[in-house]
């Protein structure tokens, strides 16, 4: 991104694009077999808190970086 304006529109376009696609690889909200999961002690957090854990995470990260927050339900497969 330091070598100006055109990298930093490419660097923002992966982000549009990847962004919605890593909040999907948390799988669906109420997903009934992540509930299964969580109660068999295979999973240590909901999909719904690893999704917002990683956004929570990221966000700052971008905003940082000067790159914008893509809408996070722009496109999603699992909400």
């Amino acid at each position: 991104m330091s070598k100006g304006d055109e990298q930093k529109e490419r660097v923002q376009k992966a982000i549009d694009y990847w962004y919605v696609r890593a909040l999907d690889m948390f799988g669906r909200s109420g997903s009934k077999r992540a509930e299964r999961y969580l109660y068999w002690g295979l999973k240590r957090r909901s999909n719904e808190q690893a999704r917002e854990d990683y956004i929570r995470e990221v966000n700052p990260i971008l905003l940082s970086l000067g790159l914008k927050i893509p809408d996070p339900l722009e496109g999603r497969r699992y909400i």
